[in-house]
């Protein structure tokens, strides 16, 4: 286990961010723990002995965190073990592989080359890596799990370390669901960004909870509100796997330090690159996006490589976040 004091995303130059703290209570807390049997958390009780459930505020951005977040060998153990082939089917629902379809139409028209080379950085069991791959991308994925690895690769993907990724190598990247589980997340957004061409595009996702510091902080006054807080207020700050809470300022703010500015996509392309329209539910959703896109606003706000000042982007936090990002010349940390 490790103490995270201080945040450090915010800003440009790097800097700490003064931090202010939200809720403390022991892991043995009667609601918490109903929580993590009803989700099977799983971890042995002796990571949790002595430490608190911790999450602070970062002054600066805006930005929840956890103050206490596991070491490398038990993260290895967390993330490598992620081997539950039920997972699969379950996560394969028409919907769900609708709005990726969308995001990989939307790079190809976007990215109109013959074969856009493209990262999927945290892949998972390669949902998105094989839609692009189908739409004619040549594609690579980063993972650690050994059995979801396998999965992409006897599939086509290319696998490799991230130590290995090379710099102005991919046309496009995607980063989802993913930086809300790095203890400092910023030096991996600034790796990314130097893997990314000149023109290159980086979708960020990450979960969002506009009201939790709010609820926290009640139950932080009043330890009887905790029985009021729900299953989403807890998966947002999940114990020791979402470690981070972004809204569209502190996302923002971690994107300019890693380089990355603004840059929307056209309405009418977003639009276009939409599925499903025969059903209600996605008329609502494919139009509302490509606005969403097209002023970089709501639940994926532009972002891209920063050679001036980054435009004064506003919206309100909604509950999955993402973020195009462009880059148009050489990275430069």
């Amino acid at each position: 286990r490790r103490q995270r004091r201080l945040f450090q995303l915010a800003g440009a130059d790097g800097r700490s961010a003064a931090t202010a703290p939200v809720l403390s209570i022991p892991y043995d807390q009667p609601d918490l723990q109903a929580f993590l049997r009803r989700v099977g958390f799983g971890l042995p009780a002796e990571w949790f002995t002595g430490i608190p459930f911790a999450v602070h505020r970062c002054l600066q951005c805006e930005a929840l965190f956890q103050g206490w977040v596991l070491e490398e060998p038990q993260l290895a153990r967390l993330y490598g073990q992620n081997d539950a082939a039920h997972r699969l089917p379950s996560e394969s629902a028409l919907l769900a592989l609708a709005h990726l379809a969308h995001d990989v139409l939307l790079l190809r028209r976007l990215q109109p080359m013959p074969q856009p080379r493209v990262l999927d950085y945290g892949m998972g069991w390669a949902r998105f890596a094989l839609l692009a791959q189908a739409f004619g991308c040549e594609v690579t994925g980063v993972e650690v799990s050994a059995t979801t690895r396998a999965h992409a690769q006897r599939h086509g993907i290319q696998v490799c370390d991230e130590s290995e990724l090379g710099v102005a190598a991919f046309d496009f990247v995607l980063v989802d669901q993913v930086l809300e589980h790095l203890s400092d997340p910023a030096p991996t957004l600034t790796r990314l960004a130097r893997s990314l061409k000149p023109g290159g595009l980086l979708l960020a996702g990450v979960p969002g909870h506009p009201k939790l510091a709010g609820h926290f902080a009640r139950a932080a006054r009043d330890s009887t509100q905790l029985r009021e807080l729900t299953d989403r207020d807890w998966d947002a700050l999940c114990p020791t796997i979402h470690v981070n809470l972004f809204d569209a300022t502190s996302l923002r703010a971690l994107g300019e330090r890693a380089g990355l500015r603004g840059f929307r996509p056209p309405f009418w392309r977003a639009a276009g690159t939409g599925l499903l329209w025969d059903q209600p539910r996605q008329w609502g959703r494919n139009f509302r996006l490509a606005w969403k896109y097209s002023r970089g606003i709501g639940t994926r706000s532009p972002l891209g490589a920063r050679k001036s000042r980054c435009p004064n982007f506003t919206g309100e936090m909604r509950p999955s976040h993402r973020m195009y990002c462009t880059i148009t010349g050489s990275f430069r940390p």
